[in-house]
């Protein structure tokens, strides 16, 4: 019986024991009116008047819990300076349902079976990776959490002006950025972050403003930048150049940032608990960026896009990261721009209903021909790109120009599926216009027919349930690996010898019918792809039907990935590798990848839109 078997930690060694026995000591509690007689009226009017202002307290609290479904913002939020462009919070004290969901998602690992010693466990990966950022010299229980309160964030303000962008020290004196630590205990934070700052070797001076003590560093080299660190409030620390400090310190703790209309957008996009958050205030990042940029290079002439590709940049986007019992869930939302490509409503993607069951990789669009022909419209107006569009719609002349190239396209992805030993794939879509399909991969297949013969390429049709399969069949493995070798210079890739080039000929086969068009890595793939169609598909599976309802069963986009099938794929080239690795890997690492299960993510179109994706255990 292996260790892990036996109930033995690989990560932390044994398991902790956590049956400690705590003794809880209740309060003995009096009636004030024992030994008196009838309370007075008016004592009992207030009585029940209080206890009926409590319950309304109390039920106005769950009820906003219930349609918030979150935690209270975090604390370091209040001290964040409200012109910030740029925020990100982590939430280490695991607000709301957070401890819960943790708890179960981590039960699914070796280690972590038991939830009541989260903590420990947790405390423990801490001073692993305190110690190891610390040579040793401290630990998280030890040295940190006695005053650490579990909120660590970041905020950026606005980016220096454009009159700045040629001198990098004016620069440097005008950015503005700030960390800010939630603690607990203010003396023994301040003790830890004086110790800190001396083992550091600088020096600062006190400063005491608005009531608050701050400890401000002189500008080094030359270069106008002032840092400085201060406790705020008793609650929050915060370290930066000074003005950003003064900051934090003016907003006495309510900051405004939390009800500027774009950050307010972005927090309100989803309500539930995280560990995670990040806001960009992407329009103003571009648009101050785009000005330095131009100043630098003598003018609007040197911008690299025009205020039109500007104008399509979101106002803001924010990305959410938060634990389900048998999922890592991570959100991106942002305004959506109607002028920007893409599809403007949802619908469940089409290719999923002709990928083989056995798929392990699928990356579809909805609308994928019109999306990429709006694409091309918006760079051919961009005059820096329009001469290489022009390029690219020259050389696709020959095929009936970009239109006819890609305006057959419907809802289009890439499928990879196991397929015995090995793995095939392709191109599938699902055609918006099927006659235009066929009439482009009829001229693919005459340019085939006329040039490919002197390269040894050879055609031919293959009948398969009415459909026809063509097969364009490109010659031996070795031969075209050794031509791109020739073009290389010579080298075979990864220095392989000649005998370990795969044997057989490469094959693209192609069909098309009203239903599908498919382009795959020879004819069994597209075989498997119309049966799919016509019988069991990937869309028919109640796992992948589960994990896309999950993240939006309409959308503009769609993407899955099989992690425990690829897995299990990649240990069948463990009989390659030498015994000891082939060890290690079953003790130490299998064990925390045989929990995933796959990953799943979705876009979806709204006034706000939406991206959410989610890896799940099992």
């Amino acid at each position: 019986m292996t260790k892990l078997d036996q109930g033995q930690d690989p990560m932390f060694g044994p398991d902790v024991d956590t049956t400690t026995t705590r003794t809880v000591t209740t309060p003995e509690v009096t009636d004030p009116t024992q030994g008196r007689g009838p309370a007075r009226p008016p004592r009992r009017r207030w009585l029940i008047a209080g206890s009926a202002i409590a319950l309304v307290a109390v039920l106005s609290a769950v009820a906003l819990m219930t349609l918030t479904g979150s935690a209270p913002p975090a604390t370091v939020m209040g001290y964040v300076p409200p012109n910030s462009v740029m925020y990100g919070e982590v939430r280490l004290d695991l607000p709301g349902d957070q401890r819960q969901q943790v708890g179960a998602f981590l039960s699914k690992f070796p280690g972590f079976a038991d939830q009541a010693a989260l903590e420990t466990k947790l405390d423990e990966v801490l001073d692993r990776i305190v110690g190891e950022a610390s040579a040793n010299e401290q630990t998280f229980t030890r040295d940190i959490k006695p005053w650490f309160d579990g909120q660590v964030a970041f905020a950026i303000g606005q980016l220096p002006e454009a009159s700045t962008s040629d001198d990098p020290a004016a620069m440097a004196a005008a950015s503005r950025g700030l960390v800010l630590i939630s603690i607990k205990d203010p003396a023994l934070a301040r003790a830890w972050f004086d110790a800190a700052i001396a083992k550091a070797g600088a020096t600062g001076t006190k400063e005491s403003y608005s009531g608050t003590d701050l400890t401000v560093f002189s500008a080094n080299g030359g270069s106008g930048v002032q840092a400085a660190f201060a406790i705020v409030g008793g609650k929050v620390a915060v370290a930066g150049d000074l003005a950003s400090v003064k900051a934090a310190v003016d907003t006495k703790g309510a900051s405004g940032l939390a009800q500027a209309p774009g950050f307010a957008a972005a927090t309100a996009a989803s309500s539930t608990d995280h560990l995670g958050f990040v806001y960009v205030g992407l329009r103003s990042i571009i648009d101050r960026t785009a000005q330095m940029a131009g100043s630098a290079g003598g003018g609007a002439s040197a911008m690299p896009v025009t205020q039109a590709m500007l104008a399509l940049v979101p106002e803001w986007t924010a990305f959410r990261l938060r634990v389900e019992a048998d999922a890592m869930v991570m959100d991106a939302a942002a305004p959506d721009v109607p002028a920007a490509p893409g599809p403007q409503t949802n619908h469940a993607n089409g290719v999923a209903g002709y990928a083989p069951p056995s798929t392990i990789l699928l990356a579809a669009g909805n609308d994928a021909g019109k999306t990429l022909l709006q694409t091309v419209a918006l760079l051919r107006s961009e005059p820096s790109l329009a001469e290489g569009i022009q390029s690219v719609e020259q050389a696709a002349g020959i095929l009936g120009g970009l239109d006819g190239l890609l305006s057959w396209m419907g809802d289009t992805g890439l499928v990879l599926a196991t397929a015995g030993e090995g793995v095939e794939g392709g191109l599938v879509s699902i055609p918006a216009d099927a006659a235009r399909a066929r009439q482009l991969l009829t001229t693919i297949r005459t340019f085939a027919s006329l040039g490919g013969a002197q390269l040894g390429i050879t055609i031919r049709d293959e009948e398969y349930a009415g459909t026809t399969i063509t097969i364009i069949d490109l010659g031996p493995a070795q031969n075209l690996l050794g031509m791109a070798a020739g073009l290389a210079g010579g080298a075979l890739p990864g220095g392989l010898p000649a005998e370990a080039l795969p044997t057989g000929d490469v094959e693209i086969a192609y069909a098309a019918t009203e239903g599908v068009v498919v382009i795959g890595s020879g004819p069994a793939f597209v075989k498997h792809v119309l049966d799919a169609g016509a019988g069991a598909s990937l869309a028919d599976d109640a796992r992948f039907a589960g994990l896309v309802k999950r993240v939006g069963a309409e959308h503009t986009g769609l993407s899955f990935i099989d992690i425990a099938a690829i897995r299990s794929m990649a240990e069948g080239f463990l009989a390659l590798v030498p015994a000891e690795e082939r060890s290690e890997y079953e003790t130490s690492i299998k064990p925390f990848l045989v929990p995933f299960d796959a990953l799943v993510g979705a876009a979806v179109s709204g006034p706000i839109d939406q991206q959410h994706l989610i890896v799940t255990v099992k």
